[in-house]
């Protein structure tokens, strides 16, 4: 399942002209693809996520660093 959809994501953001060329970061952390996506399905997939501010939840669960100030908004941008 997680080999799927790296391959489908791969593919559709190549498709949009905007391939994944590194993946993110977060503090200096790798981001874990499939785990960020899991964790914002998790809480009820990102217009929730967005509406209800639960992008630290989303940072929390990929192990962020618990001192950032900017956790949700970067955890956000990086999913976007």
């Amino acid at each position: 399942e997680e080999e799927a959809f790296l391959l489908s994501l791969y593919q559709f953001m190549k498709d949009r002209d905007t391939p994944i060329e590194r993946i993110p970061h977060l503090g200096f952390k790798q981001i874990n693809l499939w785990k960020i996506y899991k964790a914002v399905e998790k809480l009820g997939a990102y217009e929730l996520v967005t509406g209800r501010r639960l992008w630290k939840n989303v940072y929390n669960e990929l192990g962020g660093s618990p001192g950032s100030t900017s956790a949700a908004t970067c955890t956000r941008r990086h999913y976007e």
